[in-house]
């Protein structure tokens, strides 16, 4: 990626332009990282005249992690291709598709675990086993084993294995909505997420690898019934302590053997130690030179045996070889280990000599870096420089050096990301960490800090697609800012706190995580009576534009009239336009749409008189029912105002939907090449660009009208059958003010054609993923016959 390579005696090129020269006739995957900017001349030359021949694949990548991942899918996809031939005249072109990969790429070999994959995937084989919770203390190994059993039993099941992330899960009752998200099984309005899941999976094969169960214990017996009422269906789990289900089998991950040799062990004995093994491997990722040799062998051995084979224990001691040779680390392990003890009784013994070994680690600091280290355990799954700033309350250069301290410690890891540094910390030191944290008297400015922070970090996204990434990247923080919120009184802080839930709901709508949102939404509407009344309108009214996402029928009427009790109440204008706003949601669902654009025009009378940012959803929604009532010039005027708006008030989703919406109108009127511009406008240009199901269902709905007007019935099936998938996937359903056009649309469309080719076309368009409808929706994506 840097290097031209070396140019021989008597030749003009070097041994790399050789090879590529050597190899034109054979297909070639090329791969270049970016950004270099010590690339050499002569390697940006030949890498500029490959682009100009334009015979080869270039794909770009930044990190070792995503060259892997695109290697990977790039040969997994020219498998596919090849053995596809054969596989078509059995199976005449039927079948699923592939689902996307969803056990995590691990960027670190795992070593001496053979015989436990082994006796896992056995205990997984056996018809009676349904359920095998690998138990042990943390750090001993548990998530990764259970994604190397993953892997292992990843072709036996139709889609794989599926892996579940739980360890940012608080509540049990959020487990199976998660498992529902992880494996596409959409949950709709208030449907218990259990029976979505046992009537998605019924008696296909499947395993699912549950991580970090041991905080959400209290979801057992759901899982429970999940076992019971699918058949064919396997779970692994990581906890450190069992389920206590019937259906359970145990398996303790130990830890790794450290062998007793009856004399005095050679090198090549020692290098066939599992442990060994993995101590010089992790050496030579912090010191790329180090080897085992005759010099070092024992001193290794002995530090594995002192740290009794736990895998996490010997990596943060293999760190240490930055700057200790083993003989010197082995000395001051012994005596740290000796003069710290145990941890506490009452503790597994594994645990407590984890306990130990970084309390070791944390001992090496000094008193400042200490508290720096259980300062940064509020953090969840890691942090930036900005954030450390303002939680530690200390300045940019003494964070800075604190930091660094703490990462040549290995006590912190430093990835390079394109927004910045990020900081994380290993779970198990966090845990260690984040006690003295929880004893020092400003433990409760440090969380407070900490909400505050991430607070104001939502308060500045104000919607803003550009910065879904970031608020992915910080859910976790999120989380736990939103819960001492939730913890302390609220009274205060309402402008923060709505902020948040404001931002949390289009984060999640952005996000297709809508329905976990709306258990946030829940929450918040419990401690509503603490707020004034304007903060509670407004959290009512984003609980009812919730319900609308998610098709809760019943709860939006329900809510919308506790907004007319408080708009009644006070006699503040303002209130009173979100009720009227909240009711132009919701009387659609009861056909009552004149009632509803009379609502919505004095919401938007209402908030345009204080210049209030709702007025350009009021636009939107009379839009929505001008043209459910037929009034095509009111609602063109209306939509049109709604995009503008959007753009001003920095809210390119409501922007974008309002295009959709245009589009739609210009497809009725005939002006098709005005349909096809508003949709591109509407989903961007860029492959990458960000969008919300919402925003593509819209635009779906525009192409299957387009499709109909231009006589193409069966690519209009295919938009209507693309839309109702990622819907259901997302757990979302049609607005109340656009189901009854939608389900006009569908009748015309399946009413030109027979009945057997619209269910062909709509379930092919159901099975499409985002990226796919995005295609379909620009006109990129052919319609097989």
């Amino acid at each position: 990626w840097q290097r031209y390579g070396w140019v021989g005696p008597g030749m003009d090129v070097s041994g790399l332009e050789d090879e590529f020269r050597l190899s034109n006739d054979i297909p070639r995957l090329l791969y270049v990282k970016k950004p270099a900017p010590d690339r050499e001349p002569g390697l940006q030359a030949m890498i500029d005249q490959l682009h100009t021949e334009g015979s080869d694949s270039f794909r770009t990548f930044r990190t070792p992690r995503e060259l892997a991942r695109l290697v990977r899918d790039d040969l997994a996809l020219l498998l596919s291709e090849r053995f596809a031939a054969g596989g078509r005249a059995a199976s005449d072109g039927d079948g699923d598709s592939p689902a996307p990969r969803s056990l995590p790429v691990t960027s670190t070999t795992l070593i001496g675990r053979e015989p436990d994959i082994a006796a896992v995937t056995a205990l997984l084989a056996q018809p009676e086993v349904r359920l095998v919770t690998l138990t042990g203390a943390g750090g001993v190994g548990k998530t990764r084993l259970s994604i190397a059993v993953g892997e292992a039993l990843d072709d036996r099941h139709l889609h794989g294995a599926t892996f579940v992330p739980l360890a940012s899960v608080a509540q049990p009752e959020l487990v199976l909505p998660r498992i529902a998200a992880a494996v596409g099984v959409s949950v709709e309005g208030e449907r218990p997420a259990l029976d979505a899941l046992a009537e998605a999976i019924a008696d296909t094969p499947t395993l699912l690898v549950l991580d970090n169960l041991e905080q959400v214990i209290g979801v057992a017996p759901e899982l429970d019934q999940l076992l019971a009422r699918c058949p064919r269906l396997k779970l692994v789990a990581t906890s450190r302590t069992v389920l206590r289900l019937r259906a359970e089998r145990e398996y303790p991950v130990s830890p790794l053997t450290v062998p007793i040799f009856p004399g005095r062990a050679t090198t090549a004995q020692l290098a066939a130690v599992p442990v060994v093994q993995l101590f010089v491997d992790r050496a030579r990722a912090v010191r790329y030179t180090f080897a085992l040799n005759d010099d070092n062998a024992h001193a290794i051995l002995e530090i594995c045996r002192r740290l009794d084979g736990l895998p996490l224990a010997i990596e943060l001691a293999a760190a240490r070889v930055r700057l200790l040779e083993p003989e010197a680390l082995l000395a001051r392990l012994s005596e740290s280990l000796d003069a710290l003890g145990v941890g506490p009784v009452d503790l597994p013994e594994r645990q407590r000599t984890l306990r130990a070994t970084v309390a070791w680690s944390i001992g090496l600091l000094d008193t400042d870096e200490q508290e720096m280290l259980s300062t940064m355990s509020i953090f969840v799954e890691g942090w930036t420089v900005e954030a450390a700033v303002s939680v530690s309350g200390l300045g940019d250069d003494r964070t800075l050096d604190l930091l660094d301290a703490l990462a040549g410690h290995s006590l912190v890891t430093v990835d390079v990301t394109g927004a910045g540094p990020r900081f994380r910390m290993l779970d198990v030191i966090r845990e260690l960490a984040a006690e003295p944290l929880a004893a020092r008297a400003d433990g409760a400015d440090v969380a407070r800090r900490h909400a505050e922070f991430f607070g104001a970090l939502v308060d500045q996204a104000e919607g803003r697609t550009e910065w879904s990434e970031r608020l992915r990247t910080e859910e976790g923080n999120l989380g736990v800012a939103i819960r001492w919120f939730f913890a302390h009184d609220i009274t205060p802080l309402p402008h923060i706190l709505l902020v948040v839930c404001q931002n949390i709901w289009l984060f999640w709508q952005m996000r297709d995580r809508m329905p976990e949102g709306r258990a946030w939404i829940q929450e918040l509407l419990l401690r509503a009576d603490d707020l004034e009344d304007r903060a509670q309108a407004e959290v009512l009214l984003i609980a009812v534009a919730t319900a609308v996402e998610v098709g809760d029928d019943a709860s939006a009427p329900a809510a919308v009239e506790r907004i007319e009790r408080l708009a009644a109440r006070v006699g503040d204008p303002y209130l009173e336009s979100a009720a009227q706003l909240a009711a132009a949601w919701t009387l659609p669902i009861t056909d009552d749409f004149a009632g509803a654009l009379q609502a919505a025009s004095a919401a938007l009378a209402g908030f345009r008189e204080d210049d209030q940012p709702f007025m350009a959803w009021s636009a939107l929604t009379a839009g929505l029912l001008e043209m459910a009532l037929g009034e095509d010039g009111a609602a063109r005027a209306h939509l049109t105002a709604a995009s503008e708006l959007g753009g001003r008030f920095g809210n390119p989703w409501l922007e974008a939907s309002a295009r959709t919406q245009l589009a739609t109108l210009a497809a009725t009127a005939g002006a098709f090449d005005e349909v096809r511009a508003q949709l591109v406008a509407a989903v961007h240009a860029r492959e990458d660009a960000e969008l919300s199901t919402q925003t593509v269902t819209f635009s779906l709905i525009a192409v299957a009208q387009l499709a109909l007007a231009e006589g193409d019935p069966r690519r209009a099936a295919t938009a209507l059958g693309a839309a109702d998938g990622l819907r259901r996937h997302a757990g979302l359903r049609a607005w109340p003010s656009m189901r009854r056009r939608e389900a006009d649309l569908s009748a015309r469309v399946e009413g030109a054609l027979d009945p057997d080719a619209f269910a062909d076309a709509f379930a092919s368009g159901a099975a499409l993923n985002q990226p796919d409808a995005v295609a379909l929706i620009r006109g990129e994506r052919a319609i097989e016959a």
